[in-house]
């Protein structure tokens, strides 16, 4: 029977999957309940904002309407008979007509006075008797400090709807051309009291008055900067946003501010809360839904950890056996102390690594002597031509008396050698294989009488301790020189380079022979890629073969047509940390 797994490979653990389910499962009624808990904070929070509003409202409308009674009855004196009688006909007035008239607006000075207790005090000036009458200082000629104190602020332009004297605020009004002046003389700390009770609505709020050019006129806070900054916030604000309640910061605490117009004064009135008082109510509901949500965390948190105790370390364990197989690492045993489901899947585990470590064994020895005899038969392949044609050099040179050059051709004949006929460790330090290459170019280019020559990279900045098999870059060059320049060409140029980068050794031999063609090209790369059972062992086959056997998938030769037209040839070696290290 054959099992499949379908699907994509999965980048998440089972153990993941799991919590994740489960997560998936409880975040919707954990949503529910905290839109649930804030749905109601909300509620409740604009409930009582709500009321705060309102009662702002209440009391501003009232202090609104206050002053515009007040100021209704002063124009009605204004335009009392008796005060008109008397601007009019002063200077004709017999003195008993004056002084009755004199006490009929005294009169209504003092009804004035008693209609509301915001007014302290109450008066008039008659232009043409050149009195005041006032309920402070009774009936006093003119000129007086009462006439001056309203006649200096009387000059203040444009007329405001108020006027101001250090801290006594008026309601001035003029009749007659300016024949008569009405002032009455609003109480401040009744003002002052009417915003301490909005104030007392709510704890730590506080309540102002003030406007744009005049700044805050009155406010319950202990620091009038304090009230300003929240003034120039409020009148910051469009004229259209104004009258919405927001919220504001001011010295890191964050206000609940509401703005009312007194339209009497053309003043706006500010109230202004701490808003931890007024969600004070619901913080302790607040506390036992995070106490509830953080309950939740907690369990989820257990679950996770108990499915990662009995489900995902299990999994880990098998899947660390697994990676150590990768690794070459068959001298693993899993032990089981529980008696479920993984204890049988763990000694299955332990039975397959058991097999799987004799079969590569025996796959392993029989890799290794296939090594060998492709080593033995490498060397085997030598030339015999190769060998002769050098003695014959080395004999021409003795003939005409080059005897340096002789010894140095013999020196690196032997050198040849004795490094690709000596038996021993099949690895050589890379430095030593890419040597043995040149002193092979050197050989050659002697025998070809210098009509071949090569360019190669220095490898100072390869690592000293990479090693590699004997015998790979030699028959690769001995490639070239056998095949890429048979038809005898004047100019023959071989480049031999290699670098090291990332753990990936690569070393290049290119030609500039003019003999491949593509069909060649197709031909060598067909033999590379066929399996070595099935393909006649050349040189390169040879060493593509060995390399891919020791290195494993990406190890190997590559062939492509080189830059100065003839073959170029990639050795690609994958080194391992620990082949590095050593």
């Amino acid at each position: 029977m054959k099992l499949q797994a379908a699907g994509k490979a999965s980048k998440w653990f089972v153990y993941q999957k799991i919590v994740i389910v489960f997560i998936v499962l409880l975040l919707p009624l954990i949503s529910m309940n905290i839109w649930l808990n804030y749905k109601g904070m909300s509620v409740t929070k604009e409930s009582i904002l709500n009321s705060a509003a309102a009662g702002a409202s209440f009391y501003s409308k009232q202090l609104d309407k206050e002053m515009y009674f007040i100021r209704n009855l002063q124009l009605q004196l204004l335009n009392d008979k008796d005060l008109q009688k008397l601007s009019f006909r002063g200077s004709m007035l017999e003195d008993y007509e004056e002084v009755e008239l004199i006490d009929q607006v005294r009169d209504r000075l003092a009804t004035l006075m008693v209609s509301s207790e915001y007014v302290v005090s109450a008066g008039v000036y008659v232009k043409d008797v050149g009195k005041t009458i006032s309920t402070t200082t009774g009936v006093t000629n003119t000129p007086n400090k009462e006439m001056e104190l309203i006649s200096s602020m009387m000059a203040v332009m444009p007329k405001p709807s108020f006027y101001r004297s250090g801290d006594r605020i008026f309601l001035i009004e003029t009749e007659n051309n300016g024949a008569v002046w009405s002032y009455i003389e609003i109480s401040r700390p009744k003002l002052l009291g009417a915003l301490s009770e909005i104030a007392k609505l709510y704890p730590e709020s506080e309540v102002l008055l003030g406007s744009r050019e005049g700044s805050t006129i009155l406010t319950t806070a202990p620091a009038a900067d304090e009230s300003t900054e929240i003034l120039n916030h409020v009148l910051d604000k469009p004229d259209t946003d104004r009258n919405a309640p927001e919220t504001g910061e001011l010295g890191g605490v964050d206000y609940f501010i509401i703005q009312n117009e007194v339209g009497s004064l053309d003043l706006s009135l500010v109230m202004y809360v701490n808003q931890n008082e007024i969600t004070r109510p619901i913080s302790q509901f607040i506390t036992w839904f995070y106490t509830l949500f953080i309950l939740a965390v907690i369990v989820m948190v257990l679950y996770s950890f108990s499915v990662n105790l009995m489900i995902h370390r299990p999994l880990s364990k098998l899947v660390k056996a697994f990676h150590m197989i990768e690794t070459d690492n068959l001298n693993i045993l899993i032990e089981s102390r529980t008696k479920d489901e993984f204890h049988y899947v763990f000694n299955g585990f332990n039975r397959m690594a058991l097999k799987l470590k004799q079969s590569i064994e025996e796959n392993y020895e029989q890799k290794i002597a296939l090594q060998h005899s492709q080593l033995k038969q490498l060397q085997s392949q030598i030339n015999p031509h190769f060998l002769y044609n050098s003695f014959f050099n080395v004999y021409m040179m003795c003939k005409v008396g080059d005897s340096d050059s002789a010894a140095e051709l013999s020196q690196k004949l032997g050198s040849y050698y004795q490094y690709i006929t000596r038996s021993g460790s099949d690895e050589v330090p890379f430095y030593t294989e890419y040597k043995h290459a040149l002193d092979y170019c050197d050989i050659q280019g002697i025998r070809f009488s210098n009509r071949i020559s090569y360019e190669h990279r220095e490898i100072a900045d390869i690592p000293q301790g990479i090693t590699v098999p004997r015998l790979i870059v030699q028959p690769i060059v001995e490639n070239a020189f056998e095949h890429a320049f048979e038809d005898g060409m004047e100019e023959g140029m071989l480049y031999i380079s290699a670098d090291y980068r990332e753990g990936r050794l690569r070393i290049t031999v290119e030609d500039n022979g003019n003999l491949l063609t593509n069909e060649m090209l197709q031909r060598l790369r067909g033999k590379l890629a066929m399996d070595s059972k099935h393909v006649e062992q050349t040189g390169l086959v040879n060493v593509n073969n060995r390399l891919q056997l020791k290195y494993g998938p990406g190890s190997g030769l590559s062939v492509s047509r080189s830059v100065h037209g003839g073959l170029k040839v990639d050795l690609i070696i994958m080194i391992h940390e620990s082949e590095e290290a050593s």
